[in-house]
């Protein structure tokens, strides 16, 4: 009975650790975000307004699934799959990658144009147009 209750709870915290480990959004980030795409010039270069390292970003839409887009751009994940984002329309994840590898989130309201793409950060300067969507600088 012991070795079951041992084995159950060694389960139970092997499971959890998945939880434990997860990103969560950067509000202030977020803020600065809107911020810097509701000023008067209406662009943010993420890279400018970040102070953490990262290479590339990746925007996923509503109800994207963590998984796939871990398999089609070989990315590690593992730390926002319970994020929500597979079951929400309320936002977009803005995912901020190192070595392919997610490092910090950022939720932004439903306006970004996700393009299903792995952006570099020297490419990562985004504009809102006057429909309001806001989309990346060519």
């Amino acid at each position: 009975m012991k070795k079951i209750i041992g084995i159950g709870i060694l389960f139970f915290f092997l499971t959890s650790c998945g939880y434990l480990f997860q990103l969560e959004n950067d509000k202030k980030l977020a803020e600065k975000i809107e911020t810097e795409l509701n000023s008067e010039n209406g662009t943010v270069d993420f890279a400018k307004v970040t102070d953490f390292e990262w290479d590339s970003l990746i925007i996923l839409g509503p109800y994207s699934v963590v998984d796939e887009i871990e398999k089609e751009f070989n990315l590690n994940l593992t730390n926002i799959r319970q994020n929500g984002i597979e079951y929400s329309d309320f936002y977009d994840l803005v995912v901020f990658l190192k070595d392919k590898k997610s490092v910090k989130i950022v939720e932004l309201k439903r306006a970004m144009s996700p393009g299903r793409t792995v952006i570099d950060k020297n490419k990562s300067t985004f504009i809102k147009g006057d429909d309001g969507i806001i989309k990346l600088v060519e």
